[in-house]
């Protein structure tokens, strides 16, 4: 008799918890998030030489995408998706960066872009969501004479899609330059 009873008491328990475990299932809200990627800034991190010069950064920033087709099958084959803009401070404004293209002598826009590879695994479809640390190289202006100089940069990303996120700013970059 014991073990009749002991196994009514067993199976009421375990209906009382699957009961209690669907109420609560229903409860709570499953994550959804729109196709067009969003992405946050969390940090910037600034690298020196030796000899106490700032010479790389590296931005980290949080993605999420609802549909999960961030990033590319091979970045030897398709064009960046991760676009960065470089701004420095003149004169108490921020203009963007500038250089003179050797090869064709004219003055171009100094872009750190980037490409990343593909963040979900083939076949799957729903959303995802994670961080993205990207290295920018020669964080400095050589050409400056300047000891330091302030810089900010834009960053962005896009999709297999072609949908654009939302645009986030490094806050000003005090940057050694000598």
């Amino acid at each position: 008799m014991k073990t009749k009873l002991g196994i009514k008491v067993h199976i009421k328990k375990g209906i009382f918890f699957l009961l209690l475990f669907s109420v609560f299932q229903s409860c709570m809200e499953k994550e959804e998030y729109p196709p067009i990627p969003s992405i946050e800034f969390l940090s910037f991190t600034t690298l020196r030489t030796q000899n106490d010069v700032d010479t790389m950064g590296i931005i980290l920033f949080s993605y999420t995408d609802g549909d999960g087709d961030l990033g590319v099958y091979d970045c030897d084959f398709f064009p960046g998706n991760l676009y960065t803009s470089y701004y420095k401070m003149e004169n108490g404004e921020l203009k963007i960066g500038t250089i003179i293209n050797p090869t064709t002598g004219k003055i171009d826009t100094i872009n750190f872009n980037a490409c990343f590879e593909q963040l979900a695994p083939d076949g799957y479809s729903g959303w995802i969501k994670g961080d993205i640390e990207d290295t920018i190289r020669f964080l400095r202006d050589i050409t400056s004479t300047k000891p330091y100089d302030t810089v900010m940069y834009e960053t962005y990303i896009t999709d297999r899609a072609g949908n654009k996120s939302n645009v986030v700013q490094t806050p000003l970059i005090k940057v050694k330059n000598q």
